[in-house]
Parts: structure tokens; sequence; C-alpha cells
């Protein structure tokens, strides 16, 4: 009985969601029919297709990849892994859990989670995949290859959903009961997605083989779903014991993950999270501190204040991580060209200051209004346009320079490059950092007051001000360009040294590496100068009408 309401109260409560969601997007009746057109239009030319791949391989006139395919399974249930975590993560943001619990118990809740965040993607999933084994079982004629591919497809995601569920309640059960997780989560996920990008650059590059990879996939357990839905299908010869496994695993699987997922949301739920032993090094803004002893009197106490306010706000919220995140796609830049010379060519080195250049402009000037919203009619009253933004670049230049100029210190180790162009490497590095802090703040100066709401902070318990719509994507990327412009000069010369050019108009390579390296950090210091000014106006005239 009590399993009965709690499913009920499941499905009400993931029908809520997908009403809230559909109203949110706003659509009118005829986009939503285009878009049902254009799915079921998809779903009849997919449906044809695998209808001739079948009947062509009934034929014997081609043969079945089953080893891509289990390869390509396990690639999908990661993907499908990753997405339905995150859909958890945010749906767990959005719910008011604490009012659920007061009126439905956690198992309803549980299903309501399980329900709405496998009702999209899951259903797109099963639909294509639906519509393939049809095809493909009418073109083979064996009518009993829809039913083991449907069986194996609805296994597969339920077990994918489930697994993602139980994921992201284990990470919130690691936040509630250690500090230094929850505090560290965010540099986890970056540090993860660092790590993928590197091994990415070293199978591209070939350092190992594409072949071992997919052998890999291909021999994970989530690839013996492809042989329970072969089962019905003749002259594949799928193994008996890796589709009992299967079986297995949806048998055994989702018991266990549906036990774990609802001890560990109790646990979440009705326990108070453990409380830091230490403040972290908490103190005032204003006052001494060894960033006062640093900088003396040579710097104003409102500028040192907005400083440390934006690194105490990144200590604790890093909400920068996931705005530099996006960058973390260009160190293949960094580790492609190392393996493919066997040492550390400039282009490497190139793509390592823009790196730590754009990730410094990113988290520390792309969003000032955001970051200053609770306190901004104060800030705007009591700190003039040249304190804010210089202090908004002390916090940025503070952090990024060391970075920046170890980063490419160390790598230069290895460069056949030097002292003297790996100092005026490291010059340019620091320039690219000052120019790209000062060009967003530039931009972030233009955000409209009104655009600014609280937005949940993925992977946390945290809410955030930040602009809404596609006007910050917008001006990050005019900066990312505008920092790419300035980095022309030594990108290209550095990419003519990448493919052995001696010289260019008679002129050697090493000269125009060193002079692309002078003008790279003068247009980095006249485009800082001209973007300051443009910042430092803007603040004076910014009002939140």
């Amino acid at each position: 009985m009590d399993g009965g309401i709690g499913l009920r109260h499941g499905v009400r409560i993931a029908r809520t969601e997908w009403m809230r969601t559909r109203r949110q997007l706003a659509r009118s009746s005829v986009v939503r029919a285009v878009i049902a057109l254009f799915i079921i239009g998809t779903l009849v030319i997919a449906t044809s297709i695998a209808y001739g791949f079948g009947a062509a391989f009934r034929s014997a006139a081609i043969t079945l990849p089953v080893g891509a395919i289990r390869s390509l399974t396990t690639a999908v249930f990661l993907t499908l892994l990753i997405g339905f975590v995150q859909q958890t993560s945010r749906l767990l943001e959005r719910l008011n859990i604490n009012h659920l619990l007061t009126t439905v118990p956690a198992r309803a809740v549980i299903i309501g989670v399980v329900l709405t965040v496998s009702g999209r993607a899951a259903i797109r999933v099963f639909l294509t995949a639906s519509s393939i084994a049809i095809g493909f079982s009418l073109g083979m004629r064996a009518p009993l290859g829809i039913a083991t591919v449907i069986i194996a497809v609805v296994g597969f995601l339920s077990l994918s959903v489930l697994s993602a569920v139980a994921l992201s309640f284990a990470v919130d059960f690691l936040t509630t009961r250690s500090p230094r997780f929850r505090r560290y989560k965010t540099a986890f996920v970056v540090v993860a997605f660092s790590l993928l990008s590197i091994g990415m650059a070293v199978v591209i590059a070939g350092q190992v083989s594409i072949d071992l990879v997919w052998k890999w996939l291909a021999a994970a357990p989530t690839a013996w779903f492809v042989d329970l839905a072969l089962v019905g299908v003749p002259r594949t010869s799928p193994k008996f014991f890796q589709s009992v496994g299967a079986l297995g695993l949806v048998g055994i699987g989702i018991p266990v993950l549906v036990a774990a997922t609802t001890a560990l949301a109790e646990r979440v739920w009705e326990t108070e999270p453990i409380s830091a032993t230490t403040t972290h090094r908490s103190h005032s803004l204003v006052g001494e501190g060894r960033v006062g002893l640093v900088f003396d009197s040579r710097i104003s106490q409102p500028t040192l204040t907005i400083a440390r306010k934006r690194w105490l706000q990144e200590r604790r919220i890093p909400r920068s991580l996931f705005m530099s995140g996006y960058l973390l796609v260009l160190l293949l830049g960094v580790t492609f060209p190392i393996f493919v010379a066997g040492e550390v060519p400039g282009i490497s080195l190139v793509f390592l200051a823009f790196i730590c250049a754009g990730t410094t402009g990113l988290a520390f000037g792309s969003d000032p209004i955001g970051t200053e919203y609770p306190s901004l009619s104060m800030t705007l009253t009591t700190v003039s346009g040249k304190q804010f933004v210089r202090g908004t670049l002390l916090s940025g230049i503070v952090t990024g320079i060391p970075i920046t100029a170890g980063a490419i210190l160390f790598l230069a180790l290895w460069s056949p490059y030097g002292v003297v162009e790996t100092l005026l490497f490291v010059v340019a590095g620091v320039g690219l950092c000052v120019c790209s802090v000062t060009i967003a703040v530039a931009l972030g100066m233009r955000s409209p007051y009104s655009d600014i709401i609280p937005v949940p902070l993925p992977l946390s318990s945290a809410t955030i001000y930040s602009e809404v719509g596609a006007g910050g994507f917008i001006r990050m990327g005019i900066m990312l360009g505008l920092l790419g412009i300035v980095c022309l000069p030594i990108f290209s010369s550095y990419l003519m040294a990448f493919f052995d050019l001696v010289s260019v108009g008679g002129i050697p390579t090493t000269a125009i590496r060193i002079g692309s390296l002078v003008l790279t950090t003068a247009l980095a210091t006249s485009v800082s100068a001209l973007a300051y000014r443009r910042a430092v106006r803007l603040y004076d005239r910014y009002t939140l009408s």
C-alpha cells in the first residue's frame, strides 16, 4: 500500500516538474507542432535506414560491427551518466525538498527525481533505439529482435539513470559529511576535466593506441547489453554469458542502486551537515592583513577591500572555476604539440599563456556586477570607478600572474629557447593576464542591473547572482576573441617555428619570435590602458535603473 502511494506521489512530482519546464520554455502550439513533426520525421528516417541495413545484413551484403557497437554503447553510457548527474544536481537545487518531505515520504521524492531526470533524454534515446530496432528487425525478418532490443534498451537506460541519481546523492552525502570536500568539490571537477583533456591529447598524439581505448570500452560490463539485444537477431552470434550478465546487472544492480539511493537520500535530507572545525582563515575585509602588509600605503583601502572581497568570494564559492572550465578544452593545444615534437615547442607556451590569461580574466573580471550585486548600491556610492576597477584588477593580477609566470617557466625548462626569450615569454604572459582582466571588466560593466537574478551554482548548494540570457556568454566570447587578436603575433611566429621554417623574407625566425613577443607585450599594454579607462567611465556612469 505504501509503495503504491509513494509511486503515485512520485509520478505527481515528476509531472509537476515536467509542466514547470514546459512553461518555462514558453513554446507556442505551432512551435511544439513543428518539433513533434521533426521528431516523427527523424524516427521514420531512422527506421527506414535501419530497415535497409537489416535487409543488406540478411542478404550477407554487409557485416554487423559488433565490437564497435559494444564500444559505442559504453561511451553512450558514460555520456548519459554525466548528463543525468548534472540534471539531478540542478533538479535537487530547484526542488523545495524540506517542503516535500513534510507531505510525502523520502522514497516518493526519489521516485519523482528519477522520473523527472529520465523524462527527456531517456525518452529520446528509447524512441530512437526502438525505431532502429524495429527497422533493423523487420529488415532481418526477425520480429523477436524487436523485443530483445527494447528489453536491452530499457535495462540500459534504467541502470544509467539510477547510477547517476545514486552518484549525485553520494556526492551530496560527502558534501554534508566532509567540510573539506564541500570546499574543494568544484576544484575536483575542474581537475578531472583537465585530466580527461590530457588523456584525449595522449590518444590523439598516438602515445596510446585508439584501438586499445576501444577494447577497454568494449570490455566494460555496460557493453553486455549489446549481446542481450542481439539474442533475438539471427546470424549475430551474441555471447551467452554476456547476455546473462546484462540481465544480472539489471536484476541485481537496480535493486542495489534503489536501496543505496534511498539510504543516501535519507542521510542527506534528515541529518545536519558537519560544520568545519576551522574558520579557513576568514577575517575582516578591512584593516591590517597580509595583503595590507605587502602593499602597505601604496594602495588605497577601498581598492584593497574590493580585492579582498573577490578573493574571499572565490575561496568560499569558486564560481570562476566553472566559467574558466570552457578554456580547459584548449589544453589539447598545449599537450598535443609536445607529444608530436618530443619537446616543449613555443606554440605550446602560447596556448598555455592564453589559457592562464583567459582563465584569470573570466575568473576575476567577467561578471563584476553579479559579484557585487548584493551590495552594489553601497559600492556605487562609496567607491569610485578607479578604486573599483583597480581592486578588481588587483584581485586578478595577484592571483593570475604568479600562476602564469610559474607555468611558463616550468614548461620552458624542456623547451629549446634561451633565457632571454623565455623571460620575454613570461613578460608577454603577464601582459596578457593584465589585458584579459581589464577587457573582462570593461565588458562586464555593460551588464544591465535588471538582468541579474539569483541562480543555483551547479554541483553545490550555493546560490549566486548572474546575468540571465545569452549576454554574459556573448561578452565572454568577445573577451576571448580580443585576447586572441592580441596573441596573434606570437601565435603566428611560433606556429612557423613549429613547422621548422628557418626564415621568412630573409628574416630569421628567431628575430621574428622575439619581435612578436615584444609586439604582443606592447599590444597588451595598449589594450589594457584603453580598456581600463573604458571600465572606469562605465562604472562612474552605471545606474540601477
